[in-house]
């Protein structure tokens, strides 16, 4: 049976050629229908690819495929095999927690799905997405052995295109509160830290699983002493540096997250190592360069700070302030870990502001490593979004 078909105007069958997934509303000339699986045609109406449309959307295609073929049936489904079979073999063996699907770098549009435990929880950020959210919950049951799953479904990022918001158990049964153990050396070995996800009211889907890598990374490169966690949420950074030996003071904007930090610490005898406090970082910050307090480590990982491109210039500004601070405050020799989850602001962007805010704080800095997000987050060359996460390791020479 035929696909209805979406025509592209000249300028979308350019976009789709360079490989983006995502097309919008202006690239559109016509449509057969409001939304479903549909057939990509150019102007000649030859046929360019399929995608997934929603015609209410500012975003109305994401590409799955740009063969001139129709797909099979069960084409999703062995997609979504596929993206969890390669993080069994690959990415996440013996990992507590990881991402099993990675939406458009996965080939399933705007699906996410993390894993905690023994429980999942889904994000669909299309209505393709949200259409196929409680199939994709029966078939990680009864295919994949996981014993709930839980919609998170309560962000802004549904609202482009007309889908409510709420939280809903889409299978099974999804416990309040998991408490995971997550090993702090270079394949998770030696110490066990251990985190509590809130599958319900955590961050995101519970917690940020795309730094899990980066937290464990930044307590065995970070020099020994007084640190900052700075944004810290629940705690992440701040248990892996307490781990390896650091005082921490943990700040953060969110009462209930430092509360879960200060219990997770005192169930694991850091209590006298990590201290919290409740404040606007960026405040925060500012009041310490005035009090002349000096740090031998700083971890920066702050919310996005660009939702949309229009924000951009204006995150930029707050980035380099931050930094700027953050740079004052450590002593010759200190070493911070910043970090943007911002996917409008490219990698090249981040650096250059690092670059300015170092030489507005008069400070000699060196960038030692770039990371990105955790392995089981991949992204597509074609696709710059999917390579959001911006992690830099810099050091301050001399006094």
């Amino acid at each position: 049976m035929s696909l209805p078909s979406v025509l592209l105007t000249r300028s979308g069958v350019l976009r789709l050629g360079s490989g983006h997934p995502w097309i919008y509303a202006d690239h559109v000339a016509s449509a057969e229908v409001e939304a479903g699986l549909v057939r990509l045609e150019g102007p000649a109406g030859r046929a360019r690819g399929v995608a997934v449309f929603n015609a209410a959307s500012r975003m109305p295609v994401r590409v799955v495929s740009r063969s001139e073929s129709e797909l099979p049936p069960d084409w999703w489904q062995a997609r979504l095999d596929r993206a969890l079979a390669q993080r069994i073999d690959q990415w996440a063996i013996g990992e507590p927690a990881a991402r099993l699907v990675h939406a458009e770098a996965d080939g399933l549009p705007g699906l996410i799905v993390d894993r905690y435990g023994g429980v999942a929880v889904v994000q669909a950020g299309c209505l393709w997405a949200d259409e196929v959210a409680r199939a994709v919950a029966r078939r990680l049951i009864d295919e994949h052995g996981l014993t709930g799953v839980l919609a998170r479904h309560d962000g802004a990022f549904r609202r482009p295109e007309g889908l409510p918001e709420g939280v809903e158990v889409l299978a099974g049964e999804v416990p309040d509160s998991l408490e995971l153990a997550f090993g702090t050396g270079p394949a998770g070995s030696e110490t066990v830290v251990r985190r509590e996800v809130a599958p319900h009211t955590g961050q995101k889907t519970g917690t940020f699983l795309d730094q899990r890598e980066n937290q464990r990374w930044a307590g065995q490169v970070l020099p020994a002493g007084r640190m900052l966690d700075v944004f810290s949420c629940d705690g992440g950074f701040a248990l892996h540096l307490a781990a390896a030996g650091n005082d921490v003071m943990a700040i953060d904007s969110s009462a209930s997250a430092l509360g879960r930090l200060e219990r997770l610490a005192a169930a694991q005898d850091l209590a006298g190592t990590v201290t919290t406090h409740r404040a606007n970082a960026f405040e925060d910050l500012r009041e310490r360069v005035r009090g002349g307090e000096q740090f031998d480590a700083i971890v920066l990982d702050p919310p996005a700070l660009a939702k949309k491109r229009g924000d951009l210039a204006r995150a930029q500004r707050a980035y380099k302030e931050v930094n700027l601070r953050a740079l004052r405050l450590l002593r010759g020799g200190g070493r911070l870990v910043t970090c943007s989850c911002s996917a409008h602001l490219s990698r090249d962007q981040f650096l250059e502001l690092l670059g300015a805010a170092a030489a507005d704080a008069g400070r000699d800095v060196t960038i030692m490593e770039q990371r990105g997000a955790a392995a089981c987050h991949p992204w597509r060359a074609d696709f710059p979004e999917s390579a959001y996460l911006k992690v830099a390791l810099l050091e301050v020479r001399g006094g």
